[in-house]
């Protein structure tokens, strides 16, 4: 096998983090190989010759976000092992820590805006690379995350109430993402740093405990 030489991977790198922000910002279609290749400063022939083509370079995109949220956000909940003994109060001190890690990615991290650009294409034009994150990666974490919030509230993981609250819980997240010029200026912050970040998840914390009480004491 041949070894990848550090002027191949930072080809690569480079590359891809351009075909994240322009595929995010532009669509796949309007974003040209010329353009993609300007933006990462190589020559345009270095998309086919490290993806195959824009195709191959989308994938690639796709497999970066996976990489790079497990490794730095969603590690222990995909890869969570099974809760059996589990406290409740043990589950939702996890999620109440995902939370918190979540929360700082999206509101500090900078590589945050072109993810979530690139994630909300797919999902609202939803193309192969798609797959690549809901196999790799949303399917899994929220997997794991049902399991957990079943653990803290005494519902079934597959339950339509459970997988919901998860999604809710994670939407309120997203929000901050997502509409993060529009909360800065009601917020009146200059910028989103380590207070900032730590305020948003103290109140989507709140909602969480909020939201596991309020399941509880349906089912009691």
């Amino acid at each position: 096998m041949t070894a990848i030489s550090d002027t191949d991977a930072g080809t690569r790198e480079a590359l891809i983090r351009a075909g994240l922000d322009l595929f995010g910002r532009q669509g796949f279609e309007a974003s040209s190989i010329r353009a993609i290749a300007q933006a990462a400063g190589v020559n345009s022939a270095g998309i086919a010759y490290h993806f195959g083509g824009k195709d191959g370079l989308r994938q690639a995109c796709a497999e970066a976000i996976v990489a790079t949220l497990k490794q730095r956000v969603f590690g222990a909940a995909a890869a969570m092992p099974p809760l059996d003994g589990l406290a409740p109060e043990a589950a939702v001190d996890l999620l109440l820590a995902i939370v918190g890690r979540v929360v700082a990615f999206v509101a500090q991290a900078p590589e945050s805006e072109t993810i979530a650009r690139f994630v909300m294409r797919e999902m609202t034009e939803p193309t192969p690379a798609f797959e690549t994150l809901y196999e790799g990666l949303v399917g899994p974490v929220h997997g794991a995350l049902c399991r957990l919030w079943a653990v803290a509230t005494g519902t079934e993981p597959e339950a339509q109430e459970t997988r919901l609250a998860v999604f809710a819980t994670i939407g309120q997240v997203l929000y901050f993402r997502l509409a993060r010029p529009a909360v800065m200026r009601r917020m009146g912050w200059s910028a989103m740093d380590a207070a900032e970040s730590e305020a948003i998840a103290a109140v989507i914390r709140g909602n969480l405990r909020a939201s596991i009480a309020a399941m509880r004491e349906g089912r009691s």
